[in-house]
């Protein structure tokens, strides 16, 4: 397998590339580095950036070592590598079951952007506002959260009015 962890590719159309870069991230995250820390690795070290200077960040060890640790990961799975999360790394769907099917949506979307952002070269200014324009298209919800508009969970127990 070619290493796309000391390298980048310049697109998002590499299936070798995206894959590489998709189970690294599965590694990461098996290692207890969460999704939210590696969004701001990945945009902290703009276009020029490496998934190797993200480890480098994260661990605290040297940049040298993330493709060979990983590549001994990956030599170590059982199975192989057959899907975008090998390692198990990311948040079981029990614990997304509150996430609506929208909200995953719009995530994968951002995530997705964001990727190809530091894939094109954007620096950082230009891909927060690239992820403002994402979630400035997102439909608002009704106010209060109910048919009625009123929120009954800030009404004190006893001014409850039944329904």
């Amino acid at each position: 397998m070619q290493d796309f962890v000391d390298q980048t590719d310049p697109t998002d159309q590499n299936a070798d590339s995206t894959g590489c870069g998709m189970a690294f991230i599965s590694w990461l995250t098996s290692q207890g580095f969460g999704l939210d820390k590696l969004a701001q690795g990945l945009v902290a070290l703009t276009a020029n950036g490496t998934l190797a200077q993200l480890y480098a960040n994260l661990t605290g060890d040297s940049a040298g070592n993330a493709w060979p640790n990983f590549h001994a990961a990956v030599n170590g799975l059982a199975g192989g590598v057959t899907n975008d999360d090998p390692f198990g790394g990311a948040v079981q769907p029990a614990q997304l079951a509150h996430l609506t099917p929208g909200n995953v949506e719009l995530a994968g979307k951002i995530f997705g952007g964001i990727l190809r952002d530091l894939a094109a070269g954007k620096d950082g200014e230009a891909i927060v506002m690239n992820v403002r324009a994402r979630v400035a298209t997102v439909p608002k919800a009704p106010a209060g959260g109910g048919a009625s508009g009123k929120s009954r969970r800030l009404t004190p127990p006893g001014k409850r009015k039944s329904a």
